[in-house]
């Protein structure tokens, strides 16, 4: 949200994972944040705010993350490309519902962040424009399970949901300090909820990611 892309900045803190998908100068090309704040010229998201802020029943709250100059069909090969390309973003009875579109979903990784990711922006909009969460939709078009993750998703298929409901109540101006890139408020939403929910060991171990 902060609209950097450089791994060095806050990402490295928190995970190593980008480190694969970063170009030799160390930036990572398609990062969404980046992509929403400067890539096109204007400031999506900022101006997602303000649009919603003056026409809450507006549906033109359309966050693009794909560049058709420059991702996919003949552009230059990259590291990495958007997978969530486009999201929208709706105030329907006093509620923001965030509609997530994806064109490829790695299904035991790449999804599961994904999903947990944009829900997360749906909540910090949700309180940056005064309303409560709403509906939170992942379309995807192309979904998959890599051979090497084949074990592990039976293995997940065989767990049983046995937990309540995670409820997540955001600290005061969490989508400001969100922008600011402010590591305490990961610590403090990362609190929130493992104190609610710890998951199941994998007796198969770690997965790998698949680049």
């Amino acid at each position: 949200m902060s609209g950097e892309r450089q791994t060095s900045h806050f990402l490295r803190d928190f995970t190593k994972i980008w480190d694969d998908f970063a170009e030799e100068d160390g930036t990572i090309s398609t990062a969404y944040g980046y992509r929403w704040r400067h890539h096109f010229g204007r400031d999506q998201l900022m101006e997602l705010v303000r649009h919603l802020e003056a026409e809450p029943t507006s549906r033109h709250g359309v966050v693009v993350t794909w560049d058709p100059s420059d991702d996919g069909l003949t552009a230059p090969k990259k590291k990495n490309v958007p997978c969530p390309f486009t999201y929208v973003v709706n105030i329907i009875g006093g509620r923001l519902n965030l509609h997530n579109v994806v064109r490829s979903n790695d299904m035991m990784l790449g999804c599961p962040h994904d999903a947990a990711g944009f829900a997360l922006l749906a909540y910090l909009l949700a309180q940056k424009l005064g309303v409560r969460p709403g509906m939170y939709t992942h379309s995807i078009s192309h979904a998959h399970v890599y051979g090497d993750h084949f074990e592990h998703a039976l293995e997940l298929l065989s767990h049983e949901h046995d937990h309540p409901a995670v409820k997540l109540d955001l600290p005061p101006n969490s989508f400001d300090r969100a922008l600011r890139s402010d590591k305490n408020l990961v610590q403090e939403i990362f609190e929130i909820l493992s104190s609610q929910y710890q998951p199941c060991e994998s007796k198969l171990g770690r997965m790998k990611i698949a680049l």
